[in-house]
């Protein structure tokens, strides 16, 4: 069969061909459009993830900041919004949404709970998608919003720490370091900006007894008005014998002639006045580091807090929202302590040559009594007071200064720090890292409950 003998069919096939032909065309502009818009939208999705991804980032930096800071310190919330705000400036900076992304910068504090949430929402535009406008209008709107938060916790506690340093003779030479070492304490926990900070910390130098200055009459019953030695506590102060320094006049007590001029500061949260206390430190006088342990242990204790400025009273002890502290250091064995002694005649007639006015047989006498070793009076009075310390609730670091690891105040300092809170620092530079990594190690402990 050929197209002559069937003219009409040929004619009729061929016309059809054509028309398949064209219809391709417009079938074929059709799917580019299509696939262009869907590759156009993958693109302005993915877009849209990789900056929700920075935002989330960024909103992570951001909740962080916020809780180590309310960690550390109390906080408006002016200035939480300022934390976060920086924040976002630092991680967002080359961001295009930057500045909506702050606009919508919101958060909230759950301080029953400890946790802080940090919200934003930005939007971008869509590149692909609006296809000169037919593809906005057909496949989408013209941006896409995105947004996220994050939630971290922060520490709900306050901290109050007592530093107990050996100011007596032998620390001398190193003064400067452990000047060194306790300014870094203060520095690592109590913030630099001037904020009222979560954490306190009391200074109590000691040697021969401890200097309180203003509190002596107070903590004595009038009967010194600068150092406090040892003796029997009054009932009004119930965790232990507490220390007074014994009266010139012969009045009942035997004056300590070495008492540091260093003195002791109450629970503070002011960097300047801790700053101040530790430059000022002295050194002078034997070693009688249970006295600087029991009142170290005195202002931290609610039962002593009416001795102490409203500011400075430690909280009770069932208050489950405070963290207590100790820091106690040595670098020589304890060799002094205090009795209480009805003296003879022979020692009457001596004392008095000092002291004043002495009776014989009638008046008890608090004598400076020399006493070393593991067995010795100091070290077993400092182990008591230790104890008793960590049943109160009190944790407590210490720290050894010395070569003598086998020593019995080494010995001392093991068996009053809390398991694994014993340093040994048998250079200077170790004492400037015991402090140090102790401070960072509190630090760590609160942030994290």
């Amino acid at each position: 069969m050929s197209k002559q003998h069937f003219p009409y069919f040929y004619n009729l096939i061929r016309r059809f061909r054509k028309d398949r032909e064209g219809a391709i065309i417009p079938l074929f502009g059709i799917m580019i459009i299509i696939i262009v818009v869907m590759a156009g939208a993958a693109v302005d999705v993915s877009r849209v993830v990789n900056a929700r991804e920075k935002l989330s980032y960024a909103l992570d930096a951001a909740a962080l900041a916020a809780a180590t800071d309310l960690s550390t310190q109390e906080m408006t919330n002016d200035e939480i919004q300022e934390v976060i705000t920086d924040s976002f400036n630092a991680n967002l900076a080359d961001a295009d949404f930057l500045d909506e992304a702050i606009e919508n910068l919101s958060f909230t504090v759950d301080a029953d709970n400890g946790l802080i949430t940090v919200s934003s929402a930005a939007t971008m535009d869509n590149l692909f998608i609006d296809f000169g406008g037919y593809g906005q209008t057909a496949f989408g709107p013209e941006t896409f919003t995105f947004g996220t938060n994050s939630q971290v916790t922060y520490s709900r506690f306050d901290v109050e720490m007592a530093m107990v340093v050996d100011v007596t003779g032998s620390m001398g030479w190193a003064l400067d370091d452990l000047k060194d070492a306790a300014e870094s304490v203060v520095n690592i926990l109590i913030p630099a900006d001037g904020e009222e900070s979560k954490v306190k910390i009391s200074l109590v130098p000691y040697s021969v007894g401890v200097n309180m200055d203003s509190y002596a009459s107070a903590a004595t019953g009038g009967i010194s008005t600068r150092c406090v030695t040892e003796r029997d506590g009054d009932e009004k102060y119930t965790d232990a014998s507490y220390t007074v320094e014994p009266a010139g006049d012969g009045s009942g007590t035997r004056r300590s002639q070495d008492c540091s001029d260093s003195v002791l500061e109450p629970l503070t949260d002011n960097r300047d006045t801790l700053l101040t206390a530790i430059e000022n430190l002295e050194t002078e006088g034997y070693t009688a580091a249970q006295t600087g342990i029991g009142v170290g242990w005195y202002t931290l204790s609610p039962n002593w807090k009416d001795l102490w400025p409203t500011e400075s009273e430690p909280a009770a002890y069932s208050n489950s929202e405070v963290l207590k502290f100790a820091l106690i250091m040595t670098d020589g064995a304890f060799n002094t302590y205090y009795d209480k002694h009805t003296l003879t005649l022979s020692e009457c007639n001596n004392f008095r040559r000092y002291y004043g006015p002495c009776y014989a047989g009638t008046n008890d006498y608090w004598i400076e009594k020399a006493g070393s070793g593991y067995s010795g009076q100091p070290s077993q009075r400092a182990l008591q007071l230790c104890s008793a310390m960590k049943s109160a609730g009190i944790t407590i670091y210490t720290v050894y200064f010395g070569t003598a690891t086998s020593s019995s105040q080494a010995r001392v300092m093991e068996e009053c720090a809390d398991d694994g809170k014993y340093y040994v620092a048998t250079s200077s530079d170790d004492l400037i890292a015991a402090f140090s990594n102790i401070a960072k190690k509190i630090q760590q402990v609160f942030l994290s409950q």
